[in-house]
Formats: structure tokens, sequence, C-alpha cells
């Protein structure tokens, strides 16, 4: 027997046979795209290669990958919209960690309209939450996001984003965003051995510009930092406009990036 409860109703049975392995275990992943308003995804393609890699990553079966491909390539995205979430988790079963192959995956996407992409700088904070380390999973937009629930709910009221560092104290990313640093007129990004969202925005931008550097970036640097960027789907790519109330230069490299993925949308 199964209760559930709710504060309406209190408690009530619930007959519905085993549980999703996403609400469970977190055993999924998540998109979040951003789309033009006329049915169409700029990244569509770098979306659909990651959550490749993902699902590659937690060892979901060829058949479930199959499947999840097959329905989005079935996948008409409505007009008007401007962005989606998209989850797949490896489906349902009982209790205990074991699953089977021949699981069928649960695949929803929920539409939503983002918010305008604008230049204004952010001011941006440091979290006192550390990510955890776990190579197996470092890249990955897998749905354990409890670090950055507890990131964002201690955000400072004048913080528009949070760095969130390494166990070892190295910058990894913001709470929502990747993070690209200018030190001497050259550019950085912090790599993502250990933990941190390789994200399709750095990913695009990575692509569209070989000089930036994927390395470590050490808290020093950052506040150091002559101009630094923040990145993801929906905000595009916005400057840092001071860190911990530092303010940063906001660079004529960042101000080209940001029109470069907002002419993505046009």
């Amino acid at each position: 027997m199964k209760l559930k409860y709710s504060i309406a109703h209190g408690w009530t049975t619930n007959d519905a046979a085993g549980e999703d392995r996403g609400r469970q275990f977190g055993d999924g992943l998540f998109e979040t795209i951003r789309l033009n308003g006329r049915g169409e995804a700029p990244l569509w393609a770098l979306h659909l290669r990651r959550l490749a890699r993902g699902l590659k990553a937690l060892r979901f079966s060829d058949s479930a990958v199959a499947t999840v491909f097959s329905a989005l390539d079935s996948l008409s995205h409505p007009q008007m919209s401007t962005a989606c979430k998209l989850i797949v988790t490896r489906g349902v079963t009982e209790r205990g960690y074991a699953f089977s192959d021949d699981l069928e995956p649960v695949i929803t996407i929920t539409y939503f309209d983002a918010a305008a992409l604008i230049s204004k700088p952010m001011s941006v904070g440091l979290s006192d939450v550390a990510l955890s380390g776990q190579r197996a999973l470092a890249g990955h937009k897998h749905l354990n996001r409890l670090e950055q629930v507890l990131a964002r709910a201690a955000f400072e009221k004048e913080w528009d984003e949070a760095i969130m560092l390494s166990q070892t104290g190295l910058v990894v990313e913001g709470c929502m965003t990747n993070v690209f640093v200018k030190l001497d007129d050259e550019w950085h990004t912090p790599e993502l051995n250990e933990c941190g969202i390789d994200g399709v925005v750095r990913q695009w931008l990575l692509s569209q510009n070989t000089k930036i550097q994927v390395r470590a970036v050490s808290l020093e640097e950052l506040r150091h930092a002559e101009a630094a960027v923040v990145t993801n789907s929906l905000i595009g790519v916005r400057s840092m406009g001071q860190f911990e109330g530092k303010l940063l230069d906001i660079s004529p490299e960042s101000r080209e990036w940001q029109t470069a993925y907002q002419e993505l949308f046009i």
C-alpha cells in the first residue's frame, strides 16, 4: 500500500505502481533550451549531443537511447514559445537502485516564455556551497541539483548569480551559469574534470573563439580579473559587472559575444 499526503486532503491511498526514478534518485538528465519563437532552437544540435553523452554516462541502454531520440525526432516545437525544459528519466521502478535494460524512459518537455535577452551587467557573489567532485558525472546535466538549490537559497539580496567552487577551492561555475575570465588580455574558462556542467553556450562560445583557454582557474584569479562573463541558454552571455562588490570592466569581447548570441534568435 502506498499513501500520499497533501495539505488539502491529508493522507490518501495512491495505487500507482512504482515511482519515477527521476523522483526517487535523480536518475536522469535535463536540458533547458532557448527557442526563437518560430518553432526553432538554434542550438538544438548542441543540446542533443550533450544529452547523448549524458545518457551514455548514466548507462542508459541502447534501446532506451533509441526511444529518446526517436521521440525527439518526431517533436515539433510550438510557434511563439521562447524556451522549453526537456527531462529524461530512466523510467518507473519499485524501490531499490537496481534497474533492467528494458525500462521505458520517461520523456517530458515543458514550454514556457523566457525573459528577453538583455545586456545588463550582473552582480555576482561567492557561494559558500562547494561542489562535490565526481568524474563520472562531471560535465553532464543530471537531475541531482541539491547543491545548486542550497546555493540559490543563500543568495544575498543584491546578487544575480553566485560563483561555486570545487572542494579544492577552484572556480567551477556559477550556480546557474558557466564562467569566463579575462586575465592579461586573454580569456579563460574553468576546466570541468571533477564537477560542473558543460553548458551549451559555453560549448558554442568555445567553438567560436578558439583562443579561449580551458584550464584551472583560482578564486584569486577571478578576484583580480579584468573582466568576466557568465553564460547559459536562457540569459545568453552576460558581463559580470561586479564580483564580491568589486567593479569589473565591460570588455569589448563580451559585447561582441552578446550580440552574436542574440542574433541567433532573431
